[in-house]
């Protein structure tokens, strides 16, 4: 059983890349760091500091990094006999619109490729709209007070 003897947490963002991780890992190793802990590094709503809020599950942040980068951090670690414990959320995504397939869904309802991927409550998007909560109060007051706008996006997609 691996057993992370001194671990050292390093919180993904902008402000602190891949390139930055680099640069301190010998300081790390030097310090006796054996195990990295690293917050999540998957695709977020832009400009996020945690990650928590991922949008694509499939694709690094590239706000922190690429691939490369990644696979040369897993290189430098293994020379200098170092490990990388990573931080993952496959229990939630962020609800925003970079999150391509929430819009999938919202779009294409029950034939959205990635229906499933949700914890919807309504047992058929296409009989019953799913509602987001997010407007502070009903749809009528919202309306009524003016406060929605609706946005087309480059791509000509609507967004509230």
């Amino acid at each position: 059983m691996f057993n992370p003897v001194s671990t050292y947490r390093i919180q993904f963002h902008a402000g602190f890349t891949f390139h930055d991780l680099l640069k301190w890992i010998p300081y790390l190793h030097e310090l006796g760091v054996k195990t990295i802990y690293a917050s999540p590094i998957f695709s977020a709503v832009p400009g996020s500091m945690h990650g928590y809020d991922g949008v694509n599950p499939n694709q690094i942040n590239p706000e922190i990094g690429t691939l490369e980068q990644l696979k040369a951090i897993a290189k430098q670690l293994s020379e200098l006999g170092m490990s990388w414990i990573q931080d993952i959320v496959p229990n939630h995504m962020a609800y925003n619109h970079h999150n391509a397939w929430l819009m999938d869904v919202l779009k294409k309802g029950e034939e959205s490729a990635y229906r499933r991927y949700f914890d919807i409550i309504s047992p058929d998007l296409n009989s019953e709209p799913l509602m987001a909560p997010f407007l502070g109060t009903d749809l009528e007051n919202v309306i009524e007070q003016d406060k929605l706008t609706l946005v087309k996006t480059k791509a000509g997609a609507f967004l509230i």
